[in-house]
């Protein structure tokens, strides 16, 4: 059911990708002959467009022909940056890449106490409202939205102040009838960018270095409290550079290519060139929507290449010639995507996901009975994790 939703929503947006892919496709072969990232066999020199930046701590940096991709189910996919073309996707795994993407876990899992798998309904839900209060967390950015209890379906999210970072970094903390009480910890992973793999351990007398990367999987755990029971446990996840290249992170803001991905809630990502009259190239759609974009570059000082979070560039600059419906679209109701992966509900908010704003307000209806017909006198709200599914508008919290 998520699924068509998804599908209704961004038909026409996939139908115009589609036609302008073919219309460009031409262009496209010819002006994108760069080769793919090297595996151990080829040149110990990665390939890629050599830039100086000083800002980066170093003048003689290479971004690697390469984007690796994250989506919501925690697993990794390696794409040719500037042909679009997918190198590798642990969705269809070689060697060992298979067990590398069943160990991964999902970026968003949470327990919703109020919420079953299916809409089926029980009178009991009815007696205590405040179990169908939903915490709903955004990958990569960790901020919380709520389904308030009692909720109806076209009624507003709200967005807490606080990220899922800030409430492990504040526990134990209290807001309004709610407390929060969290943990976190690092894990680091060592990928192959050739093939996929993960790698365990790497043995001295093994040369090809320049494939492999080290990523940060920092989770988050938090558990909310109503009085006298807990509410939700929410455990959520994001992929990023490791901790000693924050600082380069900080002042990546823009790539030297002009190349941009940026995904949509149904799983498409699209490849844009802003320095061109046309950014948009070409698309690819994936399982599960892309949650995080990070680049890949070479330092002439390090042995490994690094990954870096691509920068997200203004709507204005992926699509210049659409102004005039970018700036009604900003005059909506703020939107926020909510979606589902195994049993559990994720955010896609329009200023950490910007396509989002291309969804469609209001929702469609849900097929949840009129409770009337049962004696209770009102309508029902959601007590399934389908119902919460698909656009929301969404408002910020407002605290007593």
């Amino acid at each position: 059911m998520a699924s068509s939703l998804v599908a209704a929503y961004f038909l026409p947006l996939i139908l115009f990708y589609i036609w302008a892919a073919k219309s460009q496709s031409s262009s496209t072969n010819a002006a994108t002959s760069a080769t793919d990232l090297p595996g151990c066999a080829a040149s110990q020199q990665p390939r890629g467009l050599s830039f100086r930046d000083s800002s980066l701590g170093s003048d003689e940096l290479k971004l690697l022909d390469f984007v690796l991709l994250a989506t919501v189910d925690g697993r990794f996919h390696g794409l040719n940056r500037t042909t679009g073309r997918m190198l590798w996707s642990m969705d269809q795994p070689v060697g060992n890449s298979q067990e590398a993407g069943t160990n991964l876990k999902q970026l968003v899992s949470s327990e919703h106490a109020g919420l079953r798998k299916a809409n089926d309904f029980f009178l009991d839900d009815l007696d205590d409202p405040a179990s169908t209060e939903t915490y709903i967390i955004e990958p990569q950015s960790g901020v919380i939205f709520v389904s308030p209890a009692g909720g109806k379906e076209e009624d507003p999210l709200q967005r807490l102040p606080f990220t899922t970072q800030q409430f492990v970094d504040m526990s134990p903390f209290r807001m309004d009838h709610r407390t929060f009480v969290g943990r976190k910890r690092t894990s680091v992973i060592t990928l192959n960018l050739s093939s996929g793999e993960l790698v365990e351990a790497l043995e001295p007398e093994q040369q090809c270095r320049e494939a492999l990367v080290q990523i940060d999987r920092t989770e988050y755990r938090v558990s909310i409290f109503s009085p006298g029971q807990v509410t939700q446990n929410l455990t959520y996840a994001s992929y990023g550079s490791r901790n000693i290249d924050k600082e380069m992170q900080d002042h990546w803001r823009r790539t030297p290519d002009n190349f941009y991905h940026q995904s949509t809630p149904d799983g498409t990502l699209l490849t844009f060139k802003t320095d061109e009259k046309e950014p948009f190239r070409t698309f690819i759609t994936l399982k599960h929507p892309i949650v995080a974009v990070l680049d890949a570059v070479s330092i002439a000082e390090r042995s490994d290449p690094l990954l870096l979070a691509q920068p997200k560039p203004a709507l204005s600059d992926l699509y210049p010639s659409r102004l005039n419906e970018l700036r009604e679209l900003s005059k909506q109701d703020e939107i926020t995507w909510v979606g589902r992966v195994g049993d559990s509900l994720y955010a896609l908010s329009q200023t950490t996901f910007p396509l989002v704003i291309f969804s469609q307000l209001p929702r469609l209806p849900t097929e949840i009975p009129d409770m009337d017909d049962l004696g209770v006198g009102l309508k029902m709200g959601c007590t399934s994790l389908d119902c919460l599914t698909g656009p929301h508008r969404t408002e910020a919290a407002t605290m007593s």
